[in-house]
């Protein structure tokens, strides 16, 4: 096997480890207090409750009358606006 073949090899094979040893790092761990933290503190209020969700959602939080879904990287989305 030519020389230039087996470094081009080698020097992909290098970087595509790194890349995936980055990407690992990255990923997000969620807690409940602090998810529910994080939501409370984008609504603006301190008085929340949260609990597991189901499907997409890892956690369901529910400020006030409104009740918020967030996903395993950590984004929050609105559910549900309105009365209980």
């Amino acid at each position: 096997m030519p020389r230039s073949v087996l470094i081009t090899t080698a020097t992909l094979t290098l970087i595509a480890g790194l890349a995936g040893f980055w990407l690992g790092q990255r990923q997000v761990t969620l807690d409940a207090s602090g998810v529910i933290e994080a939501v409370a503190e984008r609504h603006g209020s301190g008085d929340c409750v949260g609990w597991p969700g189901e499907g997409d959602a890892v956690f369901v939080v529910r400020c006030d009358a409104v009740t918020y879904a967030v996903d395993r990287l950590g984004r929050i989305t609105v559910v549900e606006e309105g009365g209980i």
